[in-house]
């Protein structure tokens, strides 16, 4: 029966070949999937997938202008220089040149939480430090995601791109957006100017001027990641909020972004400096070296040389953009009042921004009080003397100064039927002895932005639906202006006739704009060109 056996056979070696199949199947569903790689900018960048959302991809550490290096120091950012080959994007950069500033801000809020202080560990440091990082959860160009550029804060003195709660991923995968972080000069290498550079093309605002080229390069490139880029939000906390504050007046930001979110922002509309203020930076640095090095020569000097002598002799200055002409043409408080801001707006700020900073020394509040204008003073005395203690007196005054009241102003300062504004104030403070501490801390909300809160904080199911509610909120505006949506609480734009803003906390509902008042009565006085 040689048909038979032959039949038998054939069926063995069918299921034998099947069998091989599954196999070879098996092991490749077991197979982490290829690198992704996207080709940007000039380049073929190879990134890699999230552990926490496999489907994210990361890109980090890509080049988005020269090295400011040498002669390149105290210059506008020059072209990158597309590199041959593949180039492996899964290392973030250098952090721009600084000191242990903000990884002991870490190691503060840490040790309130029991967290141990060798947890938090300063990045290498280097003035080669402008490159960015991306997260998206589709690289197909037709996606056309929102993209959200994220501009740190460090008192534009510190701060890098890629801390611990920056990281992209989770906000990628819940907000379905490109999440990008960026990078820019800080301190004496960032802000800065010197009479040598009066007249040139970029007199000041380096700092800034990186941050503008950062934008032009996610304007060029962001579709490759799956971004739309006539649908950029900047985003950012503290300095990274005042700056986006000033790249909404900038003449050079024209087009490169259509929203801004401003956590914790608003006291650059207490500044009102110009060139020649810049320009005192670099002579003081200069008189700080033994012989008096010009500008060329200043060039020339280490990086840990030019930032040993602006540390010493400049140790209490605070390192904010100018009026030069070119990127920033006025004051940010006599913008908003004449030519309002042509951008969909959400900011708002923390209940407790600068408790954490304060004592219930007296004298303290007393000198804080003494350097505001002498019309608004009692004003805040007053204020101050409504709350339970000094420190929290002090608190509330400074918060008002800083952050509460420039919110109002701004948000009432959205230009045109096509913008909005919506004003947030954040009340949540965490439980346990660190939240008692710290209550809602300057930089709190952070890690609920971007769903990443660390492993030393305390949490409980209200954070957890905080940080979902806020994740859509803000992928929500940066989509389309408008943070509500589906299983939310409603939240209303702000309206100056009836101004409200939404609490953000232990719960989450809109109440009416507090101290509003008083912020409308004392706005002339504190904010330069705000009085007509």
């Amino acid at each position: 029966m040689p048909g038979a056996v032959m039949m038998i056979l054939s069926n063995s070696l069918k299921l034998g070949a099947l069998a091989v199949g599954l196999l070879l199947v098996s092991c490749q569903s077991d197979r982490a999937p290829p690198a992704p790689t996207v080709k940007a900018n000039g380049e073929t960048l190879q990134g890699a997938y999230g552990d926490r959302h496999p489907h994210v991809a990361s890109f980090k550490g890509i080049p988005f202008a020269a090295p400011p290096l040498g002669e390149l120091r105290w210059q506008a950012p020059q072209p990158h220089k597309p590199r041959a080959g593949i180039q492996r994007a899964l290392d973030f950069s250098a952090a721009c040149y600084q000191d242990s500033y903000n990884t002991d801000w870490y190691r503060r809020v840490g040790a309130a939480f029991g967290a141990d202080a060798a947890l938090f560990r300063d990045p290498p440091f280097s003035e080669d430090c402008l490159y960015l990082n991306v997260w998206t959860p589709s690289r197909e160009p037709r996606a056309a995601l929102p993209v959200m550029v994220w501009i740190h804060g460090g008192s534009n003195k510190a701060g890098w791109a890629f801390e611990p709660n920056y990281l992209g991923e989770s906000l990628a995968a819940r907000g379905n957006v490109v999440v990008v972080s960026i990078a820019y000069r800080v301190g004496i290498f960032g802000f800065f100017g010197h009479p040598e550079l009066r007249g040139s093309a970029a007199p000041a605002n380096f700092g800034l001027l990186d941050q503008l080229a950062a934008l032009r390069w996610v304007h060029d490139n962001i579709s490759q990641f799956g971004g739309d880029p006539a649908n950029t939000t900047v985003f950012g906390e503290s300095a990274g909020a005042a700056n986006i504050g000033y790249l909404m007046t900038s003449p050079l930001a024209q087009g490169l972004f259509r929203r801004a979110i401003s956590q914790s922002g608003g006291f650059q509309m207490q500044d009102d400096l110009d060139l020649e203020d810049a320009e005192k930076v670099g002579l003081a640095l200069s008189t700080a070296l033994p012989d008096k090095p010009d500008l060329a020569a200043l060039r020339k000097r280490s990086s840990a040389e030019i930032f040993e002598a602006a540390r010493e002799v400049l140790a209490d200055h605070q390192y904010r953009p100018v009026v030069d002409g070119l990127v920033i043409t006025v004051p940010p408080a006599a913008f908003y009042r004449r030519q309002g801001l042509p951008y969909d707006l959400l900011i708002g700020t923390n209940e407790n921004e600068w408790y954490m900073y304060l004592d219930g020394d007296p004298a303290k509040l007393a000198d804080t009080l003494q350097k505001i204008p002498a019309a608004v003073r009692e004003l805040f005395s007053a204020r101050a003397a409504q709350e339970p203690d000094v420190q929290h007196g002090h608190d509330k005054a400074t918060t008002i100064i800083n952050m509460v009241c420039p919110a109002y102003l701004m948000a009432a300062s959205v230009a045109g039927d096509n913008h909005r504004a919506w004003v947030y104030r954040f009340a949540r403070i965490r439980p346990g002895p660190g939240g008692e501490r710290l209550l809602a801390y300057h930089g709190a909300e952070i890690p609920y932005v971007f769903a990443s809160h660390d492993s030393w904080f305390s949490g409980d199911e209200t954070d957890a639906g905080l940080t979902a509610a806020m994740v859509a909120y803000w992928s929500n505006f940066a989509r389309t202006g408008d943070p509500n949506g589906a299983g939310l609480q409603p939240w209303p734009a702000f309206d100056p006739k009836d101004a409200r803003a939404m609490e953000l906390g232990s719960r989450i509902a809109p109440i009416a704009a507090p101290d509003r008042a008083l912020c409308a009565q004392a706005a002339g006085s504190l904010y330069p060109g705000w009085s007509r």
